[in-house]
């Protein structure tokens, strides 16, 4: 049997590991099995689930958190989905009602208990079954239970696709649902509707979903060390939320000799009184120490120190006089320091030719002279995943070799409203682009002689599942994307990036933390939905990140620049990432003020924001009127975050972003002053 059915004492370990977490309040009862005449129960005092015998599953009670029930009756008959794929092209979905449900069987270990529930599948006339293993796991002192799944196969079968485990929820009374998209988002939830996360992605940072409302949240989350590919959704009917995961397998999964199909992560489930960010941080925060992208600290990278101190970003686009004017005026009115993305610096215009930007403007060389002249930095983009098919190299290097192949053998082609023009998506496995996206960082580096590359969509775009049969991997999903991105990236780092040169990506999925020195957090979503601190609860104190969510691209006096730099700063995010063409217009003289003094406060704050941990937002009470932020609607214009230092130091800041001044009340019931366009710092 798989050691991942062996939860006992590593389980108890992680759970109690979480690094300046307080830890919850467990329950001090033994994981047991207890059975009766009508039904089998699993639990450990604190949580329980129990399934009524018969001739069919079904979950008659889950309760969570010593007692809140967390199921209606009879709504879990299909707790699987698994799509399989037969050596002469069979396809069949099959459900729980294809197979015959045998019951379960028990296990019972030193620290947990398991009930493993059991379903025949008929796959030929041949007389042997082909059994579906679904396992519930209570660990003695875990406030969760834990699922796995497992399947046999005739020899040469595999399964394709998966849905597992879906679990029907009690729909709460005015509730939300949180997703791990950026930032993260709180939707307000609607029948019918369904929130979702593809992970790891833009939309999916982490690998969770929290319901929530003003009595507790319900926790799903994978843990998935690996990082595969996988889809979390949530589906809201009148009385009842579905939970489930979705993933395309790999068909490494399945073992060729045994015929096992092995889900190779565990989903867990808990129930949290203390509400949504309670959940992330006594479950979620705790099980990312356990995975390579958490347990390393930032002090441990060597990530450039001139990185660690930057404040402030600026991104220009092009290479022309009006751009170099704009940017020496930022620095002008701003300082040294400043951090410059820099755009457009290839022939070809943005979003085609990929990869081929090669040569540089004429100009750009000169660009790169003048702001490090300046004592700045400055870092070009170019894309890590697209390759275009009309591009001279994707016909002389024979791209098509590298492209990600669809099960049907066809491209992933993707059009940018940047362009209009294809882009097919190359595979991470591949060595053609192993070399070429090295080649690119060395020549940039070394002709351009900048201060790193930023490398876009690696930690943004979600992973396609690859049949390409020239990669090296197993065809499907599975871990090779993140994998790959990682010896890549493990690549450059360690024989291609110059001394305290820096390499970062777009987004912030997890598993990419360690591996870029900074992550450009600004797709996070903001329509019909309310950004919520999500990852920096989790991640704060384990991560370099930069701005806040995109800024206006045509005028930034409407009032969203400055709401977007005041989150920015209360998130503990570097600031910015602004157009210089755009700040330093004469009429956008409050955006620049605002910003510099954000700035200037800031740079007195790497004591809490440099492994410091982010704990909570707070919205100050008195004086504190809303208004309508444009594209994020009504918002306090005074709003303030708790912070704690690696050394214990809690801190709160309070900034308002309005041009008039107001007294406001913080949550310990003292009234502050707060001038216009300004920003504080409270020790506790």
């Amino acid at each position: 049997m798989n050691d991942k059915w062996f939860l006992g004492a590593r389980r108890v370990f992680f759970a109690l590991f979480a690094c300046w977490v307080t830890l919850p309040a467990f329950a001090t009862h033994r994981a047991l099995v207890e059975e009766t005449a009508d039904a089998v129960k699993v639990g450990n005092g604190s949580v329980e689930l129990i399934v009524p015998k018969g001739k069919a599953f079904n979950i008659q009670s889950m309760k969570l958190n010593d007692g809140e029930e967390m199921v209606v009756p009879s709504t879990n008959a299909i707790p699987w989905v698994l799509t399989y794929k037969g050596i002469q092209g069979e396809n069949p979905m099959l459900f729980p009602e294809h197979g015959v449900y045998k019951g379960y069987e028990v296990i019972q270990n030193d620290t947990s208990a398991s009930v493993v529930f059991v379903w025949d599948m008929r796959l030929s006339y041949e007389k042997r079954m082909y059994p579906i293993r679904m396992k519930v796991t209570a660990t003695d002192h875990s406030e969760l239970l834990y699922w796995d799944l497992t399947a046999d196969l005739p020899k040469g079968w595999v399964i394709s696709k998966a849905q597992f485990p879906r679990i029907a929820v009690v729909r709460p009374k005015d509730g939300k649902m949180i997703t791990s998209a950026g930032w993260g988002n709180e939707f307000d939830m609607a029948t019918g509707g369904a929130y979702k996360v593809t992970y790891p992605s833009c939309t999916g940072s982490m690998q969770l979903l929290l319901m929530h409302n003003g009595e507790g949240s319900f926790y799903y989350a994978t843990e998935d060390r690996n990082a595969c590919g996988k889809e979390l959704r949530a589906v809201c009917g009148s009385k009842s939320v579905t939970f489930v995961t979705e993933v395309v397998t790999s068909e490494g999964w399945t073992d060729a000799t045994t015929g096992r199909f092995d889900l190779p992560w565990t989903t867990v489930v808990g129930y949290n009184p203390d509400g949504w960010q309670a959940a992330a941080l006594q479950w979620y925060r705790p099980f990312t120490f356990t995975c390579e992208w958490g347990n390393k600290s930032l002090q441990s990278r060597n990530i450039p120190q001139w990185l660690l101190d930057k404040d402030l970003w600026i991104r220009s686009k092009g290479v022309t006089d009006t751009v170099m004017a704009a940017i020496n005026k930022t620095i002008d009115f701003f300082g040294e320091g400043i951090g410059v993305h820099t755009y457009y610096w290839h022939n070809y215009p943005y979003d085609t030719h990929y990869p081929d930007y090669f040569p540089a403007k004429p100009e750009f060389e000169g660009m790169i002279f003048t702001i490090q002249k300046r004592k700045c930095h400055a870092v070009p983009y170019i894309n890590g995943r697209l390759w275009d098919p009309a591009a001279d190299s994707y016909t002389a290097l024979n791209g098509a070799s590298a492209s990600c192949r669809k099960a049907d053998g066809t491209l992933y082609t993707e059009i940018y409203p940047t362009s209009k023009v294809l882009n097919t998506v190359t595979c991470p496995a591949s060595s053609l682009w192993h070399e070429i996206i090295i080649g690119l960082a060395d020549k940039i580096q070394n002709e351009l002689h900048t201060n790193g590359v930023y490398i876009d969509q690696i930690a943004a775009a979600a992973p396609q599942p690859c049949f390409a049969k020239n990669h090296g991997h197993a065809a499907g999903g599975g871990d090779f994307w993140y994998k790959s991105y990682k010896t890549l990236i493990d690549s450059i780092r360690g024989n291609h990036l110059r001394k305290d040169n820096i390499v970062f990506s777009e987004e912030n999925s997890e598993c990419y933390i360690p591996l870029f020195d900074m992550l450009l957090t600004v797709n996070t979503p903001h329509a019909n939905c309310r950004i919520v601190p999500l990852f920096p609860t989790v991640y704060s104190d384990r991560v370099i990140t930069c701005a806040y969510t995109y800024t206006p691209t045509a005028d930034v006096t409407k009032g969203e620049f400055r709401y977007q730099n005041m989150q920015c700063f209360l998130y503990g995010s570097q600031l910015g990432w602004v157009d210089p063409t755009l700040l330093m217009r004469d009429e956008a003289k409050t955006e620049a003020t605002f910003l510099r003094t954000l700035m200037e406060l800031r740079k007195k704050q790497h004591d809490i924001f440099i492994e410091g941990r982010y704990i909570r937002e707070f919205v100050p009470g008195g004086d504190n009127p809303q208004i309508d932020v444009p594209t994020f609607g009504k918002n306090h214009v005074v709003m303030g975050s708790e912070w704690q230092s690696k050394d214990g130091q809690r801190v709160w800041y309070v900034v308002n972003m309005d041009t008039q001044a107001h007294e406001v009340i913080l949550p310990s019931g003292k009234s502050l002053k707060m001038k216009p366009l300004s920003g504080k710092r409270i020790n506790l």
